[in-house]
């Protein structure tokens, strides 16, 4: 019983992960590349707006004289910059018309504001605020998952309040009524892994060698928060065990807040209620180890279009259920296992079954997500069944090792998968994936 409320949770967080993005190929010849965001920003909780500035350092040939953002509903107040002719709105896209150059590197600076209707959720009592996907909501990007820069965040929120936001915090600066957080993140992750949250909340802390674990809740006791996220020690252990790879920050932040679940970078975002199910069951954790999970497959392996997804859901939703065998053991995996070929089954009775890698990822449907998490946990179930475990773990690792920081397709996986092992997969994949 509590295992299905653990998949129904999931269902929910799908409806959040949809992602409605046309599936674009990743970064060609010409193509945009963000370099770098430093953003600056102030929600007004009374309002439930926003102002903000964002200075985005790219590259682009200079053959090309314009580019596209994404701006959701956003207001833009200007657009400056050395190579800036003029801009306009259509729809949610920003359009920049650029000047003759000869460098590939531009700087421009966007001043904003606007109601956010998605992507930024405004509570009023106790008031807090915190976002979730849909960055182009709130902050001026390029959205495409290849495009990877590194973030400056500069929060400004009313005095009194903690803020948890992506990257390391660098400063608190306090001001008048008002408190300026400056966070900043080194490494490059795609826009949607960019966000924050703010509020009065509760916190409590362990650390776990080199790294600090912070846990926030606006209505749990720092001793319940402890009681809630007490194994994200061993499963960071597992994860960077796994992927041969270190966890790359000093800090790595969970907080229960609103009806949302998403990984972030450098943070995770949970729904305020899945504590006390992980309170009445401690062994109920599948969504704390998926988010983590996504630190190393979906923030810094990530696919490079949409339509290869299931590189980062699925990875995540399969290794919750890895961890879940290495703590409980090998009866409480392969109910995750059993649970995740229900779903799939239940669709295939449907006739909705479709190839993990998509077409395009426009306007996905329900048992289009559920394919890409569950369908896609099972087949790497079925994949080291094919493999061996040995021979599968030391594929998983060479495979993170290799793209760790980069953005794969799905043929890169298989290759990897084939060189660690010396075995030729394509009947498998063909089978299952393609």
């Amino acid at each position: 019983m509590h295992h299905q409320y653990t998949i129904n949770l999931i269902f929910s967080l799908l409806i959040f992960s949809s992602f409605t993005n046309s599936g674009k190929a990743g970064l060609l010849e010409n193509e945009l590349d963000v370099i770098s965001y430093n953003l600056t920003i102030e929600p007004d909780f009374y309002k439930g707006s926003i102002e903000g500035m964002v200075i985005i350092k790219f590259q682009i040939d200079p053959i090309v004289n314009f580019i596209t953002l994404k701006a959701g509903d956003l207001l833009i107040d200007k657009v400056t910059g050395e190579s800036v002719i003029e801009f306009k709105k259509t729809g949610q896209t920003l359009i920049i018309d650029l000047s003759e150059r000869e460098k590939n590197e531009n700087e421009i600076i966007i001043n904003y504001h606007g109601n956010p209707k998605t992507g930024l959720f405004f509570h009023s009592a106790p008031a807090y605020v915190y976002t979730v996907y849909s960055t182009s909501h709130w902050m001026v990007c390029n959205d495409l998952p290849s495009d990877k820069a590194i973030l400056s965040l500069n929060i400004i929120a009313p005095k009194g309040k903690k803020c948890v936001a992506s990257g390391e915090l660098i400063e608190i600066q306090e001001k008048e009524e008002k408190t300026l957080f400056q966070w900043h993140q080194n490494y490059e992750t795609p826009a949607y892994t960019y966000g924050f949250a703010i509020g009065n909340f509760n916190k409590t802390e362990e650390k776990s060698e080199a790294v600090l674990l912070e846990y926030f809740s606006e209505n749990y006791s720092p001793e319940e928060l402890s009681s809630i996220f007490k194994d994200t020690q061993n499963m960071l252990s597992f994860f960077e065990e796994k992927s041969g790879i270190e966890y790359y920050q000093t800090t790595y932040s969970q907080i229960l807040i609103g009806d949302h679940y998403q990984e972030m970078s450098g943070f995770s975002v949970l729904k305020n209620i899945y504590g006390n199910m992980v309170l009445k069951d401690s062994t109920e954790t599948n969504l704390i180890s998926h988010e983590l999970a996504h630190q190393w497959w979906g923030n810094r392996i990530t696919c490079k279009r949409w339509s290869h997804f299931w590189l980062n859901e699925a990875f995540a939703t399969y290794m919750s259920a890895a961890f879940n065998e290495y703590r409980f053991g090998k009866n409480k995996y392969l109910s995750d296992i059993n649970a995740y070929l229900k779903v799939y089954e239940d669709i295939k009775k449907r006739d909705n079954d479709k190839p993990l890698v998509f077409r395009n990822w426009v306007n996905p449907s329900r048992d289009d997500r559920n394919l890409v998490y569950f369908k896609g946990a099972y087949v790497l179930h079925l994949l080291r069944e094919e493999m061996g475990s040995e021979s599968f773990w030391k594929g998983i690792k060479f495979y993170s090792q290799k793209y760790f920081g980069r953005s794969v397709e799905t043929i890169d996986f298989q290759k990897a998968m084939e060189e660690s092992s010396g075995e030729n997969l394509q009947t498998f994949f063909d089978k299952w994936v393609y």
